[in-house]
């Protein structure tokens, strides 16, 4: 009885010398590399998430501030239309300077970022949603709308936004559920 728990307990070594070392018995140290290569991925990963994020925080800043220019730097030459430049985008979007920004408007960026397919000219992408709330004395309004964003040239951009509607909302994915839906 002795000799056969020996016998199995023996069989169970790593065959290093070193109980639990954790480590893969043909490629010492590969559980570690492999940790540090993970872990390096995830860094980059949140670093580009929070890229997005700062770009697509930018772009609604600047559209309720109504600073055409930068509104239309953040975005793809898709969405500028015309030629595809800036100083196109901000010809077209000229009316908004014109017009005086809502006070006490402050945009947030809101929940997880989702992959959404493509749609008509849109290419696939990333949905965020982005909240804009204005704090009108003892009311507050909210307001909800989906970004499209599109890695172009290693700058994240702005390549579409749709308004999320109620119905959106009691959707699983409302960010998803907008930009997917034709353009208002």
């Amino acid at each position: 009885m002795a000799a056969s728990v020996l016998a199995v307990a023996g069989c169970s070594s790593s065959g290093d010398g070193k109980a639990g070392s954790g480590e893969s018995r043909g490629n010492p140290g590969a559980g570690k590399e492999e940790r540090r290569r993970a872990d390096a991925e995830a860094q980059a990963r949140a670093k580009d998430e929070a890229a997005m994020k700062d770009a697509a925080g930018r772009y609604g800043k600047a559209d309720v501030a109504h600073d055409v220019r930068t509104m239309c730097s953040l975005m793809t030459p898709n969405k500028q239309g015309g030629d595809g430049g800036v100083d196109g985008c901000a010809e077209r979007f000229a009316y908004l300077a014109d017009e005086k920004p809502e006070p006490g408007v402050t945009v947030s960026v809101e929940g997880l970022p989702v992959d959404v397919a493509p749609i008509g000219n849109h290419p696939k992408g990333t949905g965020l949603m982005i909240t804009e709330t204005t704090a009108d004395g003892a009311r507050t309004s909210v307001r909800r709308g989906a970004l499209r964003m599109v890695k172009v040239d290693g700058a994240w951009l702005v390549d579409q936004k749709m308004n999320v509607r109620d119905e959106d909302m009691a959707a699983g994915s409302p960010v998803r559920n907008a930009l997917m839906r034709p353009s208002e």
